[in-house]
Order: structure tokens, then C-alpha cells, then sequence
């Protein structure tokens, strides 16, 4: 298992590691037990800490042993390092996860073309964790490749030191016979004749050993050989068989088995390298065989002739006493042996000399190092940053137009239909405080003032009174507010207005203008109440009121009623301008029983509320003449980047200027706002 400590962060967690963490852990593993990933919440303090166990928990001194998930953790608290409130998270990670994760984060790269100088990094969050990782690896390819070396080595020192324990008994053997021989038979020296037969005898005799010695080595390197069912098994190479065919052979099988070996640490069974390894070492073992079969044959050959010539001086030799003639076979066996004794040794010392001296092919250059922050690179996230923050609000910019069905550009209406547009009127939050007088210099009340002179163009001068209806396609989008202050603007031009109410459905202008009339247009056409207390006056503002007055079961026969043209007769030969408010359109027919009472038709849009559909409906009522002298007001303009404040007829009206939101009272020298409530009647 592997231990990871995580910090918890209120946006992130992050890992800590090293001299960065707040306590050391030290855990015992133990192997034998089963162990499986698991994660503990825990808290530390400056004398104790805490872990959840279940959902309970369980407080333990520093210092003291702690059991988790069958192991033994002992942690050990570091005082450099201070606690973080909202606590860590322990992760028990299984190891073979984490080497898997290190593995493919590990990259090396050649530094040369010749490939002699190798870069390894390691890209972490931690460069603390970063070193130690890198520094270990190569701590763990140097000690691998010095002990494959010394791994032929060892095996070859293991062979000579079994053949020279045989050969010492032998020759012990060997001298304690001769010793005993010459004691018993008390033999001193050997005759001249004896002795020259016998140096001859001894140097073919020698050779005869020495064929044997190697015929011998060929057999214990062939049962070696024969006998190992492990593909992964080195063959002895210093084995004192001076044959550099053999030799070569034996190099590059080993050879051979190394590669085997590296290639099984990081290969499947079904990787093609590891068939084509095998099968050249099973080729290689076959030309050992087979080499070491044409050595025997050569070797006993000269055996041969050695035993021939070895014959002839034995038989000199048997001219000899038989105790001394037995004696110099002794000492001849003796010498043999140690021939092959003092062969050996040699041998065994050049091996353990090897052993010694085999060193590393590999040089560390520099040791592991932070390089600094890799990822992200400051440039690259300043111009990504750069980018998402231009192309972001372009892309939401682009969607919400997509699905914007609100109209939010004088174009959009003038694009559908060939209605003019009388005029624009800014954004008012609260509409029931605003109201155009004869001192207002406000923005709005230039506006209405321009949709009065606007309206000029629609008027038919041979007739005593003009006719306004005044409709939308929907509640909300500002027809009393128009109606009101369009009355107003009228007024103070010093028309003499008429505002009647035919909103019979849901009708404002009595809580618009604060009043409570007693009677209104339904009462004049169910009861013919007189023209008089219909009215409500403003003196102050110059026009007059009718309202709805009570909301009749059925709206639509009301405005069918004949009355209703007493009502517009009298009002045509009393005032010089009436205004209808109106229901909207969209929703009921109200406005068209009406629109044969009026001669200008005002159609109200508002400004990112009112539907693009609109504009279509205006432009098909225009087309069919179901409206008499249609124009359009757009209520509600917030941005002047979006509408060009132009009437229909061309004639530009700017409003780069600004009058202030106040007049000075005459006399009083006292700033009054515009924005009190005009509506307020005298008592």
C-alpha cells in the first residue's frame, strides 16, 4: 500500500508530501495480511489527532501505534509545519496503482545523437516528491545493471569453487597414499634411469590429465547445460576451457538472458520480442551443443595419443622395482593433480577479481532538480485567458441573440414593416411618477414633445377634432403611461385634450392619476349618465379624464352600443384632441370596434419585452387598413447604442444635450423634482 496525506481546501485539495506535510508517518507493512485501498478523515492537533472510523471518532497521542486497514502507522507530528482547520483526507493507495501512474509520467529522452546522455523527468505538482522519484529510479537502474553483471561472475566463482573442493580431496588423498607408501616401504630416491622415465612419463602423463580435466569440464558444462529447464539460467563462462568459439557462444547466450530478463519486467507473454528472445536462445544453446561436441572429439583424440605415448614409458617404467615403480605413479598422480589443483585456484581468483572490480557503465551527470513550473506556462494561460475572455462573451452574446425573440433594435422593426415609427421613449422605472408639463425639460419629456410635432403628419385639417387611439399587442408595454403623458404633451401645446379610457377589462388611469371618478364610459353607455360627471379635470395639466368606469360582464357588446357615438360627438364639438386608451390587441378585440371612431392609430412596442412577432402583426394590420394612420412609439429604450432617435420622416433629433432633472421654482430658488407626484389635487 502506498500513503498519500490531502489537505482540504475550501475550493480544492491539495496533496502535501516531505518537510510540506505536518506529520510524518511511519508505517509497518505487512505483507501477509490483506490490505485494500481505503481513505480516512483526519484531524490533527498540536498534542493529539483524530481519525473517523466508521462514522466515529477515535482520538490517538503522537508517538502511539495506530491500526488501519491491518497495518501498523506510528505518526509523529511536525512542529515546522502549521494545522489546517478543515482537516486532511489519508488515502491507502494500492501500490501497483501508483507505480503504474508513476511509470507513465516518467519520460526520458537522448541529449546527443549517439544516445550516450539520457534526460529522465518527472513532471509533479510536489518537485520535493518529483526528486526523490527520479533519484531512486536511477538508484534502481545502477544496482540493476551491476548486478547482472555480477551475476555471470558469481555463477562461474560457484562452479570453480565446487570443482576445486573435489580436486583438494583428491589431492589430499593423494599425498596422505605417497606418505604412507614411503613409510612402509622406506623409499628415499628413485634411480637416474628411473627418474628421466619418469619426467617423460609425468609430461605425457600430464597431457593425458589435461585432456581428461577438459574432457571432464566439456561433461559437467553439457550436463549444465542439458540438465537447466530455466530459459533464464547463465551459463558459467569462466569454466577453464580455453576455447574462444565456445567462449563467444556462451557471451552472447548470456547475453541473450539478460535482455530476457529486462524485456519480462515491462512485456506480456504475447509480446513478439519475448518469442523472438527465446528462440534465439534456444538456437544459441543448440551451437553450444554442438560445439562442445566436436571439443570432446578433439580432446579425446589427443587423449588418445597421449595414452599411446603415456604406454611406451610405462613400459621402461616396469623395468623398475615395483615399490618404486609404484611409488613414482604417486608422486606422478600427485603432480597431475595439482596441476589442476593450481589451475583452478587461478581460475576461482581471476573470477572473484571480476566480481570485485564489475562497476557501472552508467554516470549520474546531475542529480535531480526542480526546473520550475512546467504547466501551465504564464504565457500560454494569459493568452488563453485573453482568448476565452473575448470569445466567451462573444459566443453567450451570439446565443442569447439566437434565442432573443424580444425586440432590442430600431432596425429589427424597421427591416419587417414600413409603419413609421412616430417616436422613442426612454426608460422609466417608476412611470406613475413621471408626467410631462409645459416646464418639464427632461429627456422624456423632449421625446413626447417630438412624437406630438411627429403626429402633425397624420392630421386632417378639415376636421373640428382629432382622434387618437392608442393600443398594443399585449399588457405592460406601457399604453396608459403613453396615453397620459401624450395627453399631457398635447395639453401643453395648448390644445384643449379629452383622455377617455376604453380598457373596459383592466383598467389604470384611475390608480395612474390618483383619482376616483364617480361614474365612467361603462356608466355613460348602460345609463346615459351626463357628459359632466363623467368628467375629471385637471386644471393644472389642461386636459380632462374619463375613465372605464365599472367593468362590465360583457365589454365587447358595450363598445358595440350606439351611445357610444353620442359620446364621441359631443367630445368632437367640445375638445380639439381625444385620446383612447385601449385593450390590447393581441389578446382581445376591444381597439378594433373602436378604430372607427379615430384618425391616428399609435401602436405601442416596448423595448426588449414586447415580441419580434409584433412587428409582423403591425405590418399585416397596416397592409389589410384594419387601423386607420398606423404609427409606432417604442416605450422603454434603455440604450442609445441600439436606436438612433430619428422620426420616421427623416427628420434627426438628437439628444446630446441634457436639461437636468429639475426646474427652480419661480421666486423660491428651491430645486423641485420632477419626480413628485403631479397628480395631487387641491382640497
Amino acid at each position: 500500500m502506498q500513503v498519500k496525506l490531502i489537505t482540504n481546501g475550501i475550493i480544492t485539495n491539495s496533496e502535501v508530501y516531505g518537510r510540506q506535510s505536518p506529520v510524518k508517518i511511519k508505517v509497518y507493512w505487512n505483507d501477509s495480511l490483506e490490505s485494500r485501498p481505503a481513505s480516512y478523515a483526519l484531524q490533527l492537533y498540536n498534542k493529539n489527532f483524530s481519525i473517523n472510523l466508521n462514522g466515529k471518532l477515535v482520538f490517538y497521542n503522537y508517538g502511539e501505534d495506530v491500526t488501519l486497514n491491518n497495518q501498523h502507522f506510528i505518526f509523529t507530528r511536525n512542529e515546522k509545519i502549521s494545522l489546517n482547520p478543515a482537516g486532511y483526507t489519508l488515502l491507502l493507495q494500492d501500490k501497483t496503482v501508483v507505480a503504474t501512474y508513476v511509470k507513465n509520467k516518467i519520460y526520458v529522452q537522448k541529449m546527443n545523437e549517439m544516445g550516450s546522455t539520457l534526460s529522465v523527468s518527472f513532471p509533479d505538482e510536489i518537485p520535493e516528491r518529483g526528486i526523490d522519484i527520479i533519484n531512486k529510479l536511477v538508484e534502481s537502474f545502477n544496482n540493476a545493471g551491476l548486478i547482472d553483471k555480477n551475476l555471470v561472475s558469481a555463477r562461474t566463482n560457484t562452479f570453480l569453487g565446487e570443482r576445486l573442493s573435489d580436486v583438494s580431496s583428491e589431492l589430499d588423498s593423494l599425498e596422505l597414499l605417497a606418505e604412507s607408501f614411503k613409510r612402509k616401504n622406506k623409499i628415499t630416491d628413485i634411480t637416474q634411469a628411473g627418474n628421466q622415465y619418469l619426467e617423460q612419463s609425468l609430461v605425457y602423463d600430464k597431457s593425458k590429465e589435461e585432456q581428461e580435466r577438459q574432457i571432464q569440464m566439456i561433461d559437467l558444462l553439457e550436463n549444465y547445460i542439458s540438465n537447466s529447464k530455466n530459459s533464464l539460467d547463465i551459463i558459467p563462462s569462466n569454466n577453464g576451457l580455453a576455447e574462444p568459439t565456445l567462449q563467444k557462444l556462451i557471451e552472447l547466450y548470456n547475453q541473450s538472458v539478460l535482455n530476457l530478463q529486462q524485456q519480462l519486467k515491462i512485456s506480456t507473454d504475447k509480446d513478439p520480442v519475448l518469442s523472438r528472445t527465446r528462440t534465439e536462445l534456444s538456437d544459441i544453446k543448440t551451437d553450444i551443443l554442438k560445439n562442445i561436441n566436436t571439443i570432446r572429439n578433439a580432446y579425446r583424440i589427443n587423449l588418445t595419443k597421449a595414452n599411446e605415448k603415456k604406454d611406451g614409458f610405462d613400459e621402461l617404467l616396469n623395468g623398475l622395482p615395483e615399490k618404486e615403480r609404484e611409488f613414482l605413479k604417486l608422486q606422478r598422480l600427485i603432480g597431475v593433480k595439482e596441476q589442476i589443483y593450481l589451475f583452478l585456484l587461478q581460475k576461482k581468483e581471476d573470477a572473484q577479481l571480476t566480481l570485485a572490480a564489475n562497476l557501472n557503465n552508467t554516470r549520474v551527470v546531475d542529480s535531480a532538480f526542480d526546473m520550475g513550473i512546467i504547466s501551465p506556462k504564464e504565457q500560454e494561460v494569459k493568452m488563453i485567458a485573453l482568448l476565452l475572455g473575448i470569445i466567451i462573451p462573444i459566443f453567450l452574446m451570439i446565443i442569447l441573440d439566437f434565442f432573443n425573440n424580444k425586440i432590442s433594435a430600431r432596425t429589427e422593426i424597421e427591416e419587417v414593416t414600413n409603419v413609421p415609427i412616430l417616436g422613442e421613449l426612454a426608460f422609466v422605472s417608476n412611470p406613475q411618477n413621471v408626467l410631462v408639463t409645459f416646464k418639464s425639460k427632461s429627456i422624456i419629456a423632449e421625446q413626447f414633445r417630438l412624437i406630438r410635432t411627429n403626429l402633425r403628419y397624420f392630421i386632417t385639417k378639415d376636421k373640428p377634432a382629432q382622434t387618437l387611439l392608442i393600443t398594443s399587442f399585449m399588457s405592460g408595454e406601457g399604453k396608459s403611461f403613453t396615453s397620459i403623458n401624450m395627453s399631457a404633451s398635447i395639453a401643453a401645446s395648448g390644445s384643449k385634450v379629452l383622455l377617455i379610457e376604453f380598457d373596459l377589462r383592466k383598467p389604470k388611469l384611475a390608480s395612474y392619476l390618483n383619482i376616483n371618478p364617480k361614474y365612467g364610459v361603462s356608466d355613460f353607455i348602460i345609463n346615459k349618465i351626463p357628459f359632466s360627471e363623467l368628467l375629471t379635470n385637471f386644471p393644472n395639466l389642461k386636459f380632462d379624464v374619463i375613465t372605464s368606469g365599472p367593468m362590465p360582464p360583457n365589454p365587447a357588446e358595450i363598445l358595440m352600443n350606439d351611445n357610444l357615438k353620442d359620446l364621441f360627438s359631443w367630445a368632437r364639438e367640445n375638445y380639439d384632441f381625444i385620446i383612447m386608451d385601449t385593450s390590447p390587441v393581441g389578446l382581445v378585440a376591444d381597439a378594433f370596434l373602436l378604430d372607427k371612431f379615430a384618425d391616428v392609430s399609435m401602436f405601442i412596442l416596448r423595448y426588449k419585452y414586447s415580441y419580434k412577432s409584433t412587428i409582423e402583426y403591425i405590418d399585416k394590420l397596416q397592409k389589410e387598413k384594419d387601423m386607420k394612420s398606423l404609427g409606432i412609439v417604442v416605450n422603454g429604450v434603455k440604450s442609445q447604442r441600439n436606436w438612433t432617435y430619428k422620426d420616421s420622416y427623416g427628420y434627426g433629433y438628437g439628444y446630446g444635450y441634457n436639461y437636468g432633472v429639475g426646474y427652480y421654482e419661480k421666486g423660491g430658488g428651491k430645486l423641485k423634482s420632477l419626480f413628485t407626484n403631479p397628480f395631487k389635487r387641491k382640497k
